[in-house]
């Protein structure tokens, strides 16, 4: 029984994150992965099991991260904007990561494949919102 236990605890972390879940859920478990454990592993929590897994992008993407903590300090928590359904088997999440001295903006798109759930397909992150979101967004319409 204790033999089982230990087996259910090591795999819990390893079906929470990646492909399969809601999209929505894919956006939250990277950021609580980069609130506990740091960028490379909320990327690791995004790309697995989609295209941009072991991928240039993805690790350009935690860079940003990084750069952003340096400006605005440690990452403190965040808020998922807006959900648009682009197609049947596609969204964009849009959402703040609030920081100690700042604000970042994010932008998600996942796909849902036949064969693996929700997967990232783009994923951006920037101190300004104009730069990763659509202008009605940021300005209104």
């Amino acid at each position: 029984m204790r033999n089982i236990v230990l087996l259910i605890a090591l795999l819990l972390p390893a079906v929470s994150f990646g492909a399969g879940q809601t999209a929505e859920g894919i956006v939250e478990n990277g950021l609580n992965a980069y609130k506990n454990k740091g960028a490379k592993s909320a990327m690791g929590a995004w790309v697995k099991g989609s295209g941009l897994e072991n991928s240039k992008a993805a690790l350009s993407q935690a860079n940003a991260l990084l750069q952003i903590e340096e400006f605005y300090g440690p990452y403190e928590s965040h808020e998922i904007i807006k959900t648009h359904k682009i197609s049947r088997r596609s969204k964009m999440i849009l959402f703040v990561m609030n920081y100690k001295k700042g604000i970042a903006y994010g932008k998600f798109q996942a796909y849902k494949s036949s064969k693996s759930g929700w997967v990232a397909t783009e994923f951006k992150f920037h101190t300004e919102a104009a730069k990763v979101w659509p202008a009605y967004s940021v300005y209104g319409k």
